[in-house]
């Protein structure tokens, strides 16, 4: 089955696969503090399935984005972290919202399915690196990543998170073709001004390479001063004798995705 991919810059990208529209994570609304522009918003709100969410940092949650995205596709949903369902701008933006949890599957279609997976990271650095369960009293997750599987495709969005041992178990269970990763990673400076971080370009790749993912696409690098990386570090990383191959996307330009041979059962 076809499917085509397209970067939107940082964590956000729109995929067309199965006759279904998805965004994951787009940031378009205007902040001060981005290194480029954002385009306009309206070509990738026009014929929008499902608004995948992350967890609710500004730039995966962009609430200022989902009157454009009701406006030109008045019947998608959003899928998001259960703590994040009921936010104000979320319930008031009149589009339908599920709200999900690791271990969970939504059937998007007959063809398309979304599993949910766990993510590490945190509201602040104080509060990280968790799930972010136990805010709404539930024990509800705050932080997430998806699995979009079809016949011969399956791709992950991990959202932010840093690598743990629960991570490496997930993924490897998933049986990914092709992983979206952050690779702008975390270290002293960065958490004492408040930035939270991920996994870098290094623990992407041996992540992948650990799960015998196909193709790892880095993201989380481009857009804040101060939180940038060479995206090429995880090409090197992968370089030799690796059979993870890694590509690097440049912004707005749709790329298709081929659907993959079935893996061997040796």
């Amino acid at each position: 089955m076809s499917a085509e991919l397209t970067w939107l810059g940082q964590a956000g990208f729109r995929i067309g696969v199965g006759g279904l529209n998805l965004l994951i994570d787009p940031f378009f609304s205007e902040y001060e503090a981005r290194l480029f522009a954002p385009p306009d918003p309206a070509p990738f709100a026009t014929g929008v399935d499902f608004l995948l969410i992350t967890h609710e940092h500004l730039d995966h949650l962009d609430t200022g984005f989902l009157p454009t995205l009701a406006e030109h596709s008045p019947g998608a949903t959003v899928v998001l972290p259960t703590p994040h369902a009921e936010q104000v701008e979320v319930r008031d933006s009149g589009l339908t919202t599920i709200g999900v949890q690791p271990g969970e599957t939504v059937e998007l279609s007959d063809e398309v399915t979304l599993e949910v997976l766990p993510a590490w990271h945190g509201f602040e650095v104080a509060d990280g690196y968790t799930e972010g369960r136990g805010d709404d009293g539930l024990g509800h997750a705050r932080f997430v990543g998806y699995v979009v599987r079809t016949a011969g495709l399956s791709v992950y969005h991990s959202g932010d998170t840093i690598v743990t041992e629960g991570l490496r178990e997930s993924v490897a269970r998933a049986s990914i073709d092709v992983a979206l990763l952050p690779i702008n990673g975390r270290d002293y400076f960065r958490e004492a001004a408040g930035l939270v971080g991920n996994m870098d370009a290094r623990e992407a790749v041996k992540l992948s390479e650990e799960a015998g993912v196909r193709l790892l696409v880095p993201m989380h690098w481009d857009l804040f001063a101060g939180n940038t990386v060479r995206p090429g570090i995880a090409i090197d990383e992968a370089a030799e004798g690796s059979a993870l191959h890694v590509l690097t996307l440049a912004r707005f330009a749709p790329m298709p995705l081929p659907a993959f041979p079935p893996r061997s059962s040796a």
